[in-house]
Formats: structure tokens, sequence, C-alpha cells
């Protein structure tokens, strides 16, 4: 219990500690330099920091916005009523999880420029316009894209709490003569109130944090907001150290205030309880002549995140230089960007660290949350609830803050490890904490203690009854939570952008430095090999992976 709690501090609380720190120093590390309120007063008493502010609060709120109002639609589509096609729709709403963020932006960029976007030149053409219609490098452009990338998060949290209510109060609703849309928004979004409010409060936070829109959007744009701000901050020349780490901890603040929301509101969630021991009987609604309505807004959403973005990349990525599509421009299409790829600087290398921290952070993180949901769940000190809190603290810090306490930390702390790609393996790991734990709090919960005991009453250690018993009967949430957490790390960029180095960087830090150096094609092409392996990557891990973990265990 003291070596996990050791660990759980260190990974946590250490780098917020240095992050502090280094928001009351004037100086870089090295520099020998008294603590101060300068940084402080420079930002605050800057008109352009509440501009910041104000953007990053509309950007986040609006994306959530979309991403609750859409994957709310598309939970209750499928687990509450008889919309066609629902095991299509299962397999096809997850995929765009597999378009990292920055190549989804990159791909809207090719689709609505103002100077090159396709449907622009398209609808300009079409309509005699003189003007493009539609401007991507906006903040409502921005908006668009993080709310419409963040809906399958969305759908995942709402799913669950759609299929287990108990229908008879919509049930009720009905037979008193009320119509569908009325028992919606009148029965069922009230009772699913606090599971709403809470998904709400985690995608703000995911937004807020988002780095890969503002960063290809906003940056054009000159929209900033606070995640991007600090990454300027500190590529600016000379570095202003003393703003990065303000700025990160005002962002972290934000962050912290939505997570003690975000725990009040699943704590009084019982309030809301429908199903009990009493005939708990799921029921579909019939959407009669509205099915086929719904079913198209499926498929329009599946478009506009999937098959449109990954189209226009393709095509970017069989051209010598970026034209838009036209018959004349088929007779240049080649696969020459793709035979050249590893020409390209750097290529083998992040391809090779990429798929050395997909392996290992994942693994590491399932591991050792495992261990804590074990403590937490099964333990009996006092000292669970304190660890339980602990390993919540990591959903508060945005990935780009984590990347910040990271610099200071390791540029002070003896330990070799800054510019190496062992200090994006303790990015990862820490970035993930929160999200295993939930994970493995579930699923351990439903085992009961008799089983352990039993192992024990054999002559069996804990760490024989972990590995042998208790691990195996963990294996469908185990491999959920590792594969959601590998698909998370290839795509990372927020937690690695501040801390990377040429001998560290990863594909997609590759694919941004690619994109600013204004290589569109060789950008394309990279990201199209590296779409087509996350998705093969996991269909085969949740083909194979539970066989495989069975044997290994």
């Amino acid at each position: 219990m003291v070596a996990v709690i050791a660990v759980t501090l260190y990974l946590v609380i250490v780098p917020l500690l240095f992050l502090l720190w280094s928001s009351f120093r004037s100086a870089p590390v090295g520099v020998s330099s008294p603590l101060t309120l300068e940084n402080y007063l420079k930002v605050y008493r800057d008109a352009r920091t509440y501009t910041l502010l104000g953007n990053t609060i509309v950007f986040a709120t609006g994306s959530a916005t979309i991403a609750i109002f859409l994957g709310v639609i598309f939970a209750w589509l499928l687990e509450r009523t008889n919309i066609p096609l629902k095991d299509l729709i299962y397999s096809l709403i997850p995929v765009p999880m597999a378009i990292p963020g920055v190549l989804f932006s990159i791909g809207w960029v090719l689709l609505l420029s103002p100077t090159i976007g396709v449907v622009n030149l398209f609808l300009v053409g079409l309509l005699g316009l003189e003007q493009p219609p539609i401007n991507i490098y906006s903040l409502g452009g921005m908006i668009f894209l993080e709310g419409l990338h963040l809906t399958p998060v969305t759908f995942l949290m709402m799913a669950g709490a759609f299929k287990s209510m108990d229908p008879a109060l919509e049930e009720a609703s009905a037979t008193a003569g009320a119509g569908l849309f009325a028992t919606l928004r009148r029965i069922t979004l009230k009772v699913l109130r606090p599971s709403i409010f809470a998904a709400l409060i985690y995608i703000f936070i995911s937004a807020m944090e988002s780095f890969e829109v503002p960063g290809v959007i906003g940056m054009r744009a000159g929209i900033h907001v606070l995640a991007l701000k600090i990454y300027l901050a500190k590529e600016a020349i000379p570095p202003d150290y003393g703003m990065v780490g303000t700025l990160a901890v005002l962002l972290l603040s934000i962050s912290a205030l939505m997570v003690y929301f975000y725990g009040k509101i699943t704590r009084a969630s019982e309030r809301y309880t429908t199903v009990t021991g009493k005939g708990y009987r799921p029921k579909m609604i019939d959407l009669g002549r509205w099915k086929h309505v719904a079913l198209g807004l499926f498929f329009c959403y599946f478009i506009l995140t999937v098959v449109l973005p990954l189209f226009i990349l393709l095509w970017a990525s069989l051209l010598p230089f970026y034209q838009a599509p036209s018959r004349k421009a088929l007779s240049n299409l080649s696969l020459n960007n793709y035979w050249s790829l590893f020409d390209y600087p750097k290529v083998g290398l992040s391809i090779r660290n990429t798929l050395v921290m997909v392996l290992l952070a994942p693994t590491i993180t399932m591991a050792l949350c495992s261990i804590i949901s074990w403590f937490i769940v099964k333990g009996e000190a006092k000292s669970r609830q304190a660890l339980d809190i602990i390993t919540i603290l990591p959903h508060a810090i945005p990935g780009i803050v984590i990347g910040v306490s990271l610099m200071w930390a390791y540029l002070v702390l003896p330990i070799p490890i800054y510019g190496t790609i062992w200090i994006l393996l303790v990015a990862y790991v820490t970035h993930r904490i929160s999200f295993g734990t939930r994970v493995m709090n579930a699923a351990m919960v439903q085992l009961h203690r008799e089983l352990e005991e039993a192992s024990y009453a054999s002559g069996g250690s804990w760490i024989r009854t972990f590995v042998r018993i208790t691990l195996p009967l963990l294996i469908p949430a185990f491999l959920n939570g590792w594969i959601f957490s590998a698909i998370a790390v290839a795509k990372a960029m927020g937690s690695v952008i501040m801390i990377y180095s040429p001998e560290s960087v990863v594909l997609p830090v590759l694919v941004w430095e690619r994109w600013n150096e204004g290589d569109v094609p060789g950008t394309a092409a990279l990201g199209v090999m590296m779409i087509v392996g996350l998705i093969l990557a996991t269909f085969v891990a949740r083909k194979y992976g539970p066989q495989l973990l069975s044997q290994r265990l």
C-alpha cells in the first residue's frame, strides 16, 4: 500500500509542485532567482489574458454543447429505439476516435480553407460567388471541429446510462398522452440529468485542454486559447517560462474547479436511480417513420467526421503538390509520397518511438491501475480513500499542463530522462491513471471476496492470488482500458508537445512539424498511414487480445 501510494504521489503530485514553483520564478532553470509574484502580476494585469480566457471558455463550452447534443442523441437512438443497422452503427461510431485531432483538423482545413478548401471552391463555382462562403479559420470553426471530434466520447459515456434506465416512467408518459419528443424532453432527459451534466463537465475539460484544433486552426487565425498560448510562450525566443508556468496554473485551476463540480454531480446521482429490484425490463421505442431520418443523421455525422477528412487526406497524399480534386488532377496521382515517406528525416525514429510508447504506456498504466483499484475497492486501510482522490487528480490536469510540469520537474531533479522517450512514458502514464482506475474500479467491484479467500486458504500469497485469480477475471476491463489508452497514446499531442526532443519525436508531433513546414502531400501520406495503422491495430487488439492475454496469465 505504501509503495503504491508513493508511486502515485510521485507521478501526480511531484510535477505539480514543480509547476507551482516555476510560476513564482523569474529566471530559467540553472539561474538562481528569488520567488516573486512578478509573473502573476504581469499576466493578470494584461487585458489580453482575459480575452484569452474568454476564448478558452467559449471554445470549450461550444465544443461540449455540440458533443453532448450529438452524443446524447446517438446514445438514445442506439440504446432505446429500433433504429436500423444497430450493429453497423455500433462498429462505426468509435472510428472517429482513431483519427488524431491534428489530422482531423488538417483534413478540414483542406475542405474549408478560404483559399484551398475543396468545399469552398465548389460552392464558389456552383453559386458564382465572389468570396468563399465558409471560413474554417474562426472560433466557430474551431468549436464545430472539436465538438464533432468529441462526440464518440460522449456517446460512450451516455450509452450505459440510457441502456440501464427503467422505461416505466416513459411508458407512463406515453399512457398519459405525451408524444415521443415530449417524453424524451420532459422525462428521459430529466431522469438522466446527472449523467448528462457529468458528461458535459468531462467533455468541457477535454475541450479546454485540446491543443490540436487550436494549433492547426487558431494559430493561423490568430485566435488563441490557453493551451495554445502556453505552447507559444514556450516556443518564443527567448522562451517566456514565467508565463508558461502562470498560464498553466490558471488552466489547471479551471480544470480542478470543473472536476469538483463533476464529483458533486456524480455523488448526487442516487436521487435519480430508476433501476431497482422491481421488475426492470428494457423496451425499445418504435421510431416509426423517423427511424430512417435517424439513420440518415448518423451517416451524415460519419461522413463529416471520417469519410470527408480521410478522403481529402488520401487525395492530397497521392499528389506531388496539393490541388483540388478535378479531372485534370487525376493524371498526377501516384504513390510516390508513400514510397518516399521513409526518406524523410525522423520518420523511422518517430514510428519506432510511437510503437514503444503504445506498447509500454498502456501496459504499465493498466497494470498499475489494477493494483491501485484492488487497494481502493478490496483493501481495508483507511488511506484507500486518499488514494482514490489522488488517482482522480490527473483528470483535472490538462495534457499540456502535464507536459509543462514534467519539463520543470526533470530539468531540476537529478534523473536524466529529460529529452528522452522515457519522459514521454511518464507523461502518458500520468495522464491515463484517472481513466485506468475508473475502468478497473468498476470491474473490481464485481468480484466477490470469496474467490481470493479461497486462494489464501490454499496457501496462495497476495501476489500469486492477484496474478492467477483476480487479474484473469478482469481481462475484459483490462483490455478495454488498454485499447483506449493505446489509441490515446498514439495520437496524444498536448502532453508531449512541451517535452519532446529530436530524439524522442513521435508520429503526432512529426505530423505537426511537417504541416507547419508546408509539406501538405507528405503530411497527408504520413497521416493516412497513421490512421490506417490505428484502425488495424484496434481491430487486431479487440479480436485477438483476450485470447493472447488469457494465455499469458
